[in-house]
Parts: C-alpha cells; sequence; structure tokens
C-alpha cells in the first residue's frame, strides 16, 4: 500500500503506492436556517450525503466498483441535484495501482446513469499534498474542498504527469485539474462538488457540498447591529467592582472623544 518514494502520484501512471500523514480535522454543523438566523459565517452548505459498504470482494485492499458508483448516485438522490451540477471530485486517491482505477471506473459509471458529457468534473486528491490521514482522510478532503467552495478556486493535484494507463480519461466525464484555476459554472448553476472517503474495511462514504452565497440582509449586516455578551471576572467582590469601575471610566471616555 505504501510508496517506497514515499510520493502520492494520484492517477498517474507511475503511482505506486499511498504516503502516511498524521492530522485531524474540526467542523462546526448546523442547519442553515439556524445559521442564517445567528448570522454565523456559513463555508459551504452539505446538500446530501451517502454511506454503504463493499461488501464481500477480493480483499481488504480491493475496492468495490460497484458500490462506488451505487453511492455516488444515492448521494446525488439525497442531495436532491442533477449529478452533472457536480463540477468538482474530491477523491479518495490514495495513489495505488489498484484503487485509482477502481475509483475512476466507480465514478464514470455513476455519470454515465445520467449523461454523456466529457470532461466536465475537475478531480482533486488533497493525499498528493499531505498524504494519507488515515481517519481522517475523510474530513481533510472535506475540508479542502470547502475552502474550494469558498476562494472559488480549483488547485493542482500534485505528482500527475501521465495518466494511469488503465483509467480512461478519455471517455470519461472526469479530468485530472493540473494547475490553479478560477472554478466556473454555467450561469445560474451554484458550485457543487462531491467528497468521497474510503475505509479499509470497505465503508464508503460520500458527501455532496454546495457554495453558499450570503444574501443581502447578511452582507448589510454591521458589526454595530451584532449584541455581544462582554465577560468579566475577578477573585473578590471588591476587585470586580475595582474592574467594572475602570471599564466604565474607559467607555465613559472613549464614548465622549
Amino acid at each position: 500500500i505504501a510508496s517506497p518514494d514515499s510520493v502520492a502520484r494520484t492517477f498517474d501512471a507511475a503511482a505506486n503506492g499511498t504516503v502516511w500523514g498524521e492530522g485531524f480535522g474540526v467542523i462546526v454543523l448546523k442547519t442553515l436556517e439556524k445559521a442564517k438566523k445567528d448570522r454565523d459565517h456559513i463555508y459551504a452548505v452539505i446538500k446530501g450525503s451517502s454511506m454503504n459498504s463493499d461488501g464481500k470482494s477480493n480483499g481488504i485492499t480491493a475496492p468495490s466498483a460497484l458500490a462506488q458508483t451505487e453511492l455516488m448516485k444515492e448521494a446525488w438522490r439525497n442531495a436532491g441535484i442533477p449529478p452533472e451540477t457536480v463540477t468538482y471530485i474530491e477523491a479518495h486517491g490514495t495513489g495505488t495501482r489498484l484503487g485509482d482505477p477502481i475509483e475512476i471506473e466507480g465514478i464514470t459509471n455513476a455519470f454515465r446513469s445520467y449523461t454523456d458529457k466529457r470532461h466536465f468534473c475537475a478531480l482533486g486528491a488533497v493525499k498528493t499534498n499531505i498524504g494519507h490521514l488515515d481517519t481522517a482522510a475523510g474530513i481533510a478532503g472535506l475540508i479542502k474542498t470547502v475552502l474550494l467552495l469558498q476562494k472559488k478556486e480549483i488547485p493542482a493535484t500534485l505528482h500527475f504527469n501521465e495518466p494511469n494507463p488503465h483509467i480512461n480519461f478519455i471517455e470519461s466525464p472526469v479530468y485530472v485539474n493540473t494547475e490553479l484555476v478560477p472554478w466556473e459554472t454555467e450561469a445560474g448553476v451554484p458550485r457543487r462538488a462531491g467528497v468521497s472517503a474510503f475505509g479499509l474495511a470497505g465503508t464508503n462514504c460520500h458527501v455532496i457540498l454546495e457554495e453558499y452565497e450570503q444574501d443581502e440582509w447578511s452582507r448589510s449586516a454591521s458589526v454595530e447591529d451584532v449584541p455581544y455578551v462582554f465577560t468579566l471576572s475577578a477573585k473578590s467582590k471588591a476587585s470586580f467592582n475595582a474592574l467594572v469601575d475602570r471599564y466604565r471610566t474607559f467607555l465613559d471616555r472613549t464614548t465622549h472623544t
């Protein structure tokens, strides 16, 4: 599984294994209506997700293209979106000889159930940047994709020079993005992305993300309009009162300046 020269060449002809990394990630989830009501900064919206299992396969390192195809189709159904509006996929993309072609087969078959369009969806793999974070690999891909949606740009997938000969990219709906480009979509279509994460024991997960455009009310809300909690703390009542007096004096002075 591990690359002997410690380079993850996802989807490349010279791919020879993954690179192990270490890390963790944290995101805060909230319903969209609650986040808007609280005037939170919203980075992206989770439109839908799905999870399944490979079931019986040829071994623990042999994923199932059929299971991955059904995984993505179920995620699209849950999200309620046309699949061809997904224009970026953050692949599991380990950089292994066996896993990469199977993943592209699964993606291609899923798209082909809905459209014959070619090369409309960019591929990326954060493992070429930071390695395989094991149980944190999925959250790393999710955070990366959220940042892409926020910045409206798609960065390069590293170490990709020559396509893996076992992957038919010519007829595929996807392509490996090799340089930083603006993320463009058709007029009126929001940026949408899929994020895949596959467990070694055969558990597959896929999440559909969509960019969030703040409405006019959110953009016009100024800092002064938002209430804040101002906390004070002291070890005794006397020191607390003294602290309050100092702040009161400071606020009186700055208010009248």
